[in-house]
């Protein structure tokens, strides 16, 4: 089953920084939106939501999921507001106003599998949550250990495409979420499935010469759409902190993707690099190579 949604989005901004917030229907969730955060926690409210609408139709609770990517053993579940304290300072501001199941959740794999089986203890207990308040993290931990259901297999077999139906259909439909895992198509190739992969960092995609995936920050693959190619996967050198690539051109005649990133710190280092499609190649180091040429250059307009 191929299921496609609409979502309503807004960003929000809580004191000095920026919060995303969207949902469908009564499930909420939030986060930045950067690299593939957003479309990876829209599915994942996706799937919360049919979970819902299958199984407990009847009960109108809002749903908050707050989850991450990075492995945090901080884990809870609640009553409480959206985004807790973040809008107190200015109640008006909060995007919810009631509260509801509130899900805190970080983890690098097995995220939808897990949020549902907290998900599916709030609903099985929910008098009991909204008496307490919350749950204990010792009863978190068994919840998480337990065999996963019948009912949420069933809802882990949903196939949820990347763009969730928000854009043109061909428009970023780069791989669709399926049990916990990330099946990317080629979707100028009768969606065949050319890679699967457990989690994701970012995508740098040209539409017709190919995808660069970022399996994390620092290793990754890169498909050739039109050679219907995949590379080995690569390692960038001695990769910095930093936060996503930035894809800054590309070059189809040339065959070329062009990208880079700011390494954190106060030198504030930038890395450059170009991926040879045809070749299945990444060029590092252009920065270096682009401080020669400069240098090489005003050498040449020096008077003598």
């Amino acid at each position: 089953m191929i299921l496609f949604f609409s979502i309503n989005c807004s960003l929000l901004f809580a004191h000095t920084y920026g919060v995303f917030t969207a949902n469908i229907g009564n499930v909420y969730y939030g986060g930045t939106a950067a690299g593939e955060s957003k479309f990876q926690n829209q599915a994942i409210a996706f799937l919360c939501h049919e979970y819902m609408q299958e199984y407990f139709p009847d009960i109108e609770e809002n749903i908050y999921l707050e989850i991450g990517f990075s492995d945090d053993k901080d884990i809870s579940l609640t009553y409480d507001f959206y985004q807790g304290s973040v809008w107190q300072w200015a109640e008006h501001n909060r995007p919810v106003k009631r509260k509801g199941v509130r899900i805190i959740f970080s983890q690098s794999q097995n995220r939808a599998q897990n949020v549902l089986k907290l998900l599916e203890y709030s609903m099985l207990n929910l008098k009991k949550l909204k008496k307490e308040g919350s749950i204990a993290s010792s009863v978190i931990s068994d919840i998480l250990q337990t065999q996963t259901s019948s009912t949420i297999e069933s809802i882990l077999q949903i196939h949820v495409f990347r763009n969730l139906g928000e854009e043109e259909y061909q428009v970023n439909r780069e791989y669709y979420f399926l049990n916990d895992k990330y099946f990317f198509v080629d979707f100028l190739n009768n969606d065949s499935v050319y890679l699967i992969l457990n989690k994701i960092n970012q995508i740098i995609s040209n539409y017709y010469m190919g995808s660069i995936i970022f399996e994390t920050d620092s290793t990754g693959y890169f498909y050739n759409r039109e050679t219907k190619k995949l590379s080995e996967q690569f390692t960038i050198s001695n990769k910095l902190k930093s936060f996503y690539f930035e894809h800054t051109s590309s070059d189809f005649n040339k065959k070329r993707i062009y990208f880079e990133y700011e390494a954190y710190g106060i030198e504030r280092v930038k890395k450059k690099f170009i991926y040879l499609a045809n070749e299945l190649f990444l060029f590092e180091g252009v920065e270096e190579y682009e401080d020669i040429w400069v240098k090489k250059e005003l050498d040449k307009r020096k008077i003598k």
